[in-house]
Parts: C-alpha cells; structure tokens; sequence
C-alpha cells in the first residue's frame, strides 16, 4: 500500500518553520526543493496565510515564517475560558466572512442567546464607525460577541467604553503592551490604530432587544502586510514589539475582561 505524500503546502511551511522566524528561505530555494515553479511556491505561500500562518516577504530575500496558524474552532482553540456567560452558549467558526457582526446580528435576531461568540480567520466588509471600512490584516483578531444588557437608548454608549478598556486590559495581560484609546471606538499604539470596535444593536420602542459588539485586533501582520495607503495610520502588534502573539489566547482574554466590565461597576441588568 503506497503511503500518502505529505502536500507540498505542509512541506514548504516545515521548510519555513525550521528557519525559527530568524532565516529567510529564498523562493528560488523553495522552487529547487520542492520541485515547482517560483509562481507555484507564491500560490503555496498564499494558501498558508489564509490559513493564519503569518509569513513574511521580501523582495530579494524571500520568505520568514513569523508564526503558525493557531488552532481553529474546538475546544484546543477556546481552551480554558473563565466566564459566567460569554462563549459559554454556543460558538460560530468561519474561515472568512463579510462581516462577524453581520453574521451575530442574524443570529440574535433569531433568538441566540447572550454569549454567543461569532469569530472568522478573515472579514471582506468589516466595518468601524461612521460607515468607515475595516481591512482585515492577516494574523488579525476579528469577532462579535452578543450581548443582551438592559439599557435605554441613552445609555447604550456605555457599551463601546466598557468594550476598549476590556480590550486595553486584555492586550496588557496577553502581550504586556498598554493600548491608548481614543474616542469613540479606537485603539492606538505608538501612534497607529491597532484596533476597533462596532456595536450595533436593535430597540423595539424603547427597549434595547440586543446589542453586537464587533472587536478587530491586528495582532500578527508584518510591517510588509500593512497597504502603502494604510502605513503611518495603522500598525499591528507584531510590528510594533517585533513579536509574535496567539491570537485565541487574547481571544479568550478580551471575552474574560469583558464580562468583567458589563458585570462589574456599572452592574448593568442582564435581561432574561
């Protein structure tokens, strides 16, 4: 019986990964190993990105793997979560989305309970504030989680401030780095956004049936991944401390901080 060959994808990230994410591997060294053309090798590269390997590139240098992809969906990829509510209903996996909140928000108009968390590996239309666009840089945090709090119309702003100091205690605890947050909804390092925050939410009357909140972090995009017309504005973890992070990790920790917020100080009435 003839044993099932490895897929080259597989092969060229072994081949990447025994560089440690300090030896840059050529894409003509790539071609002569593996046996295919430099086009070939690029199309293999891009297919491990979409996977959520973070790999960096060069011209005249060739390719770094930064980090490996983190495991995705399952109990490996939640690992221990120390909430009440939040993630504890039910969880949403997507490889690539237009929008998590988009996706949330059909969800709860169907009737999911508090704490359903919505998390994709890529977004095509995220959004921020104002209608503004969010780019899903590679290696990016992306997720929506649906809430359920009591609140009047007035008091709904209250929700975006306890979501960015959640997020600032969080990325302090997973990476050690302290965010800045700007109003309304932003998050800055070193003077470039790092990331956002999007809630919506629908009222009947008065009554505020469910509220959405969308959390982007641009955690392992490479300087190299960031467009020209982006450089300057927006950054990512990775490229401001030169390190690596796992991106389930901060996950976790921004739901767990979270529902510190909604639970603590303010005691915001859950709704039955």
């Amino acid at each position: 019986m003839q044993e099932e060959q490895t897929p080259t994808r597989e092969r060229i990230l072994e081949s990447l990964g025994r560089g440690g994410g300090k030896g840059w591997v050529s894409g003509e060294a790539l071609s002569r190993e593996f046996h295919i053309s430099r086009a070939a090798v690029s199309k293999h590269v891009c297919s491990l990105r979409e996977e959520g390997n973070i790999i960096e590139s060069v011209p005249r240098r060739g390719y770094r793997l930064l980090s490996r992809a983190d495991p995705w969906a399952g109990d490996d990829a939640r690992g221990p979560l120390h909430t009440n509510m939040l993630g504890q209903s039910s969880w949403i996996w997507l490889k690539e989305t237009g929008s998590t909140n988009q996706v949330a928000a059909l969800q709860a108009l169907s009737g999911a309970p508090e704490g359903v968390v919505v998390v994709a590996r890529r977004q095509s239309e995220g959004r921020g504030s104002r209608g503004s666009r969010w780019l899903c840089l590679p290696g990016s945090l992306s997720f929506s989680v649906i809430t359920r709090p009591a609140l009047a119309p007035e008091e709904l702003a209250l929700l975006p401030a306890l979501a960015m100091e959640a997020c600032v205690r969080a990325v302090e605890k997973s990476c050690g780095v302290r965010l800045e947050k700007r109003a309304p909804n932003d998050l800055f390092l070193n003077g470039g956004k790092v990331a956002g925050i999007l809630v919506e939410s629908m009222f009947h009357n008065t009554e505020l049936r469910w509220a959405v909140v969308g959390i982007g972090v641009n955690v392992n995009a490479p300087h190299s991944a960031i467009p020209p017309e982006l450089q300057g504005t927006a950054t990512s973890l990775y490229a401001e401390t030169g390190e690596a992070f796992s991106v389930t990790k901060l996950l976790r920790h921004i739901l767990e901080e979270l529902e510190e917020e909604l639970e603590r100080g303010e005691k915001i009435p859950r709704r039955d």
